[in-house]
């Protein structure tokens, strides 16, 4: 602290390994990516930081697992942290994981996703206009996916649902929000 008791940003230096520890072991307990405030609340039981001092420190914490050739890296995504395994490690990690079935995305299910995306929020009659077939069936799977979710009403006739992506949706893509999609040509 200064002479007028103020704290400078040095003042818990010899702190910060303890919490690059506790971030550490935040986002080894949890694999959802972990908001930046959840962890800051957390942090802060030890040693109070600003935002931008926690933010360098998980910045850091990036850095050292790229320099020390880590299997794991730290990622934002989904408006949060999340640890993932290295790229160059999947083809051990699919060997893992070989008879486990994975679902993935029907061409229509993409198509519907993608113009939910990019569109939202949309009723499904609007969707439908787009693709020029029914997707009720389509909209329904990827709500128990949720990928999809309703966020409202439409002010129209029949007040039709509104839909928008989720945090889900953002994960599965690896994407940290709705500015990270490719734009469209």
């Amino acid at each position: 602290m200064d002479e007028h008791g103020i704290e400078s940003d040095n003042d818990h230096l010899d702190k910060y390994p303890e919490i690059k520890r506790i971030i550490e072991a935040i986002l080894f307990a949890t694999n959802t990516p972990t908001p930046l405030s959840k962890i800051r609340e957390i942090t802060d039981a030890y040693c109070p930081l600003k935002p931008r001092q926690l933010k360098t420190l998980i910045e850091e914490l990036q850095m050292a697992y790229v320099t020390e050739r880590r299997a794991f890296r730290l990622e934002e995504v989904a408006l949060g942290y999340i640890l993932r395994t290295s790229e160059v490690y999947s083809p051990y990690i699919e060997l893992m994981h070989r008879n486990k079935r994975t679902e993935k995305l029907s061409p229509a299910a993409s198509e519907v996703l993608a113009i939910i995306a990019y569109k939202n929020p949309i009723t499904r009659s609007q969707i439908e206009a787009i693709r020029g077939v029914d997707c009720s069936g389509t909209i329904y799977g990827l709500l128990e996916r949720a990928l999809i979710e309703p966020v409202g009403k439409l002010e129209a006739p029949g007040r039709p649902t509104l839909y928008s992506i989720t945090k889900d949706f953002l994960l599965y893509f690896g994407l940290r929000d709705t500015k990270d999609l490719p734009a469209l040509l």
